[in-house]
């Protein structure tokens, strides 16, 4: 009787000593899965990580395309193509543009030739249809391609027949982007990355001096914020409207003329007793303006 209750015993320790090592091999197993498992979550952040510092993006130019329609002033802008570069050795995936705090939805992308590479899906079609779950755009590894946007107000196209590329801003946005305007740009990727690129207009500032009698006009004030564009921007053209009352030297009541250049001496002088106001436009490499006027009286002689 005590021998077969020494055996039980002993096997049951067995048994619980067995039953503890499955236990333990268990547990093992288990934490080495979830080992397993973290280490691959962690390569895999790591890696995102390092493709997400890899992906290099820029914006390289601007070109603003403006109409003037019902006395707009300045005039608006229609349609922008802006010239960004991949510089990543891998495709990067583009997921959105902002414009202005503004979500771009429809653009056409295009190579150097103008030949179509790909239009975004954001409205399948359908300018008045449910929005696509996704609408990026694949930029090839170190390429440089052109982003066209159609500015017209998101109520303009009927029917998904007539539109093309519009953007899809609202009509009170689009009357606020003007060749005077910030244009601030963001790029975002799908890597969670964001470009960004902002074109500033110069600043327009008149003067005039007088050399012998004769009226010279003076730009070189003018200067273009070192914050904006891409590169060397540079103010190239000064453009002047002088007009007066009493006329420009020719008892007349026409306007004294449109002249450019950074100063400009003008061809007669001004008449005594008359008024004047010089009007200055000064445009940048990016096609983005400002002006600046001044009134000038002279006294009669």
């Amino acid at each position: 009787m005590q021998r077969s209750r020494a055996r039980s015993r002993a096997l049951a320790e067995i048994v619980g000593t067995l039953m503890l090592v499955v236990i333990v091999v268990a547990a093992a197993t288990a934490f080495s899965f979830f080992v397993a498992a973290y280490q691959k979550q962690l390569q895999s952040q790591e890696a995102l990580q390092h493709d997400k510092s890899l992906e290099k993006l820029r914006v390289l130019s601007l070109e603003p395309t403006v109409a003037s329609t019902g006395g707009d002033t300045p005039p608006d802008i229609r349609s922008l193509i802006v010239e960004i570069a991949s510089l990543d050795v891998n495709t990067i995936t583009v997921s959105g543009i902002v414009l202005s705090g503004n979500a771009l939805i429809e653009y056409n992308v295009t190579n150097a030739a103008g030949t179509a590479l790909a239009k975004s899906e954001c409205l399948n079609g359908n300018p008045y249809g449910a929005m696509n779950a996704s609408c990026d755009i694949a930029l090839a590894p170190e390429s440089q391609v052109f982003l066209q946007f159609d500015l017209n107000p998101k109520d303009a196209p009927t029917t998904a027949a007539n539109h093309s590329y519009y953007s899809f801003l609202p009509a009170t946005v689009v009357a606020t982007l003007t060749q005077q305007s910030v244009l601030d740009f963001e790029i975002l990727t799908s890597l969670g990355n964001e470009f960004t690129q902002a074109f500033v207009p110069p600043v327009a500032i008149a003067g005039i001096t007088f050399v012998d009698s004769q009226p010279i006009l003076d730009g070189s004030n003018s200067y273009q914020p070192a914050e904006g564009g891409v590169g060397n921007v540079s103010i190239v053209l000064w453009n002047w409207v002088v007009s007066s009352s009493t006329g420009c030297g020719s008892g007349t009541s026409d306007d004294c003329g449109d002249f450019s250049g950074q100063e400009y001496e003008l061809p007669v002088p001004f008449t005594g007793g008359s008024s004047y106001e010089i009007a200055l436009t000064v445009v940048n490499t990016e096609s983005l303006d400002s002006g600046a006027t001044i009134s000038y009286e002279l006294a009669a002689s």
